[in-house]
């Protein structure tokens, strides 16, 4: 089953694929130049060429491994006691493991709800500044056309937890919208 963003454990499937292509990416090109080496016995031929240009796409692989491996994922014990709470069973719409980018800082986003005109998360990074999190998702959605929403995030996994229980508890739900704003912030996160 191939994960997709929102789901958990998508980042840590990433991470390893990234690793993966990255190795294979850059031994092609030393296998490349080390088959250049032998049969001519010097460096200077037109393989070596081809190798140094196949590190190109090496590294541009390595720039996506590193972000990768910068993210933060969300935790089996975050999820585990979500699935113990029952709130992943609610109609709140769930996501896990998103680290959003912006031009100042980074966010990682353990677990995000939304639902109707309320988006709350929970970040298990003691370094996340959840205030410039809340007023980038916010500012982000703004531009997007959805004015009006309650964007919270949470470092406490219980008031989280009681959050998303308040907001399964609602009756109402629009769920092309809720759909639409995961969308956007499936776009925005690596």
């Amino acid at each position: 089953m191939k994960l997709t963003k929102g789901c958990f454990g998508y980042l840590n499937a990433k991470k390893k694929w990234e690793t993966l292509k990255t190795v294979i990416y850059f031994a092609l090109p030393a296998a490349i130049f080390l088959m250049g080496y032998y049969t001519t016995g010097t460096k200077k031929n037109l393989l070596t060429v081809v190798a140094v240009l196949g590190c190109l796409p090496a590294s541009k692989s390595a720039v996506s491994l590193i972000m990768y491996l910068k993210a933060g994922v969300c935790s089996g014990s975050c999820h585990e006691t979500l699935q113990e709470c029952g709130l992943e069973r609610g109609d709140t719409l769930l996501l896990y493991d998103l680290y959003l980018t912006s031009y100042e800082k980074n966010f990682q986003i353990s677990a995000l709800a939304i639902k109707n005109n309320a988006v709350c998360g929970y970040t298990e990074d003691g370094r996340c500044d959840v205030g410039a999190g809340e007023k980038h998702i916010a500012e982000i959605l703004r531009q997007s056309g959805y004015e009006g929403l309650t964007v919270k995030l949470f470092t406490d996994l219980s008031k989280f937890a009681d959050r998303l229980a308040q907001m399964n508890d609602t009756a109402e739900k629009k769920e092309e919208k809720e759909k639409a704003i995961a969308g956007i912030l499936k776009d925005i996160s690596l």
